[in-house]
């Protein structure tokens, strides 16, 4: 019987009850089994053809992550908007995950100012990464997720092996033999970009592997997009927007370019930290 919905289960029980008290014939309770009997099959046929309301897959994604060196909110703020001032476009409607690991365990965090703070920047918080329960229930309070902190030693073994899967993934170099116009974007999938002109102001240049410019690099250039930290980026001319490497970045204007502009420039990482030299 337990094959059977409860609702015709108890529907056989009454009909045999009737039988017994010869308040109806069994050509009656026939007809009734088999309408029941249908009833179910139809049931049953209108389960399997329907469609799943969704699914859950697991995947990779590249998000980018904020790491906070300070709690003070108009500290934040400021930089922050420094940042997206200089470039706009690449900060509009960023999905962020609010890194507190730097920060002390007994230090205090205004959670709602920050993530308000990040909003009007333009950017999305969509978690928090950190080991102190306080900032762990603001965050659920605020309808954010939480990430465990990692540790130092899990961090290299992750980039290591997207290092490895990447370079094991590397094609031939992507060569492009014109200047890149202002609001044109290139992207290198897993290979470098060769760019033989300039990138001019408002263009973005985006590899997998290395970036190398042969003539101004003065708009963004992204190195490592997949995480490869050991990646770098050469120019001829620095005076870019953005450069970023294995997802750090650093936004620049005039006064903070190097003083040797005019000369060929090589950037790279050095523990997480963005090195421009000559």
């Amino acid at each position: 019987m337990s094959a059977f919905p409860a609702s015709f289960v108890l529907s056989i029980y009454r009909a045999s009850c009737i039988i017994e008290l010869g308040h109806i014939n069994l050509l009656f309770i026939s007809d009734l089994i088999r309408s029941l009997l249908l009833r179910s099959e139809l049931v049953a046929l209108n389960l399997s053809e329907q469609q799943a309301a969704f699914q859950f897959k697991g995947g990779a994604l590249t998000v980018t992550t904020l790491e906070l060196f300070t709690a003070d909110v108009l500290m934040i703020a400021d930089e922050l908007n420094q940042q997206t001032r200089r470039a706009p476009a690449f900060f509009s409607q960023t999905p962020v995950v609010l890194a507190f690991d730097k920060l002390d365990q007994d230090e205090s965090v205004a959670l709602d100012l920050i993530v308000a703070t990040c909003k009007q920047a333009g950017l999305v918080p969509i978690a928090v990464r950190c080991a102190q329960d306080t900032i762990k229930q603001s965050a659920r309070a605020l309808g954010l997720g939480w990430f465990p902190p990692q540790s130092e030693r899990r961090l290299r073994e992750i980039s290591e092996k997207v290092e490895q899967q990447v370079i094991a993934a590397r094609k031939p170099p992507r060569i492009v033999r014109n200047t890149v116009r202002s609001g044109q974007q290139l992207y290198a999938k897993d290979t470098d970009l060769v760019v033989l002109g300039s990138v001019n102001e408002g263009a973005e240049v985006i590899a997998d592997g290395n970036v190398h410019v042969w003539g101004a690099l003065r708009g963004r250039s992204i190195a490592g997009a997949q995480g490869d930290q050991s990646t770098r980026i050469f120019c001829q001319q620095f005076k870019a927007e953005l450069v970023s490497i294995g997802g750090i970045f650093q936004t620049f204007e005039s006064y903070d370019w190097p003083e040797a502009v005019e000369r060929p420039i090589e950037i790279y990482l050095d523990d997480e930290r963005l090195i421009i030299g000559s």
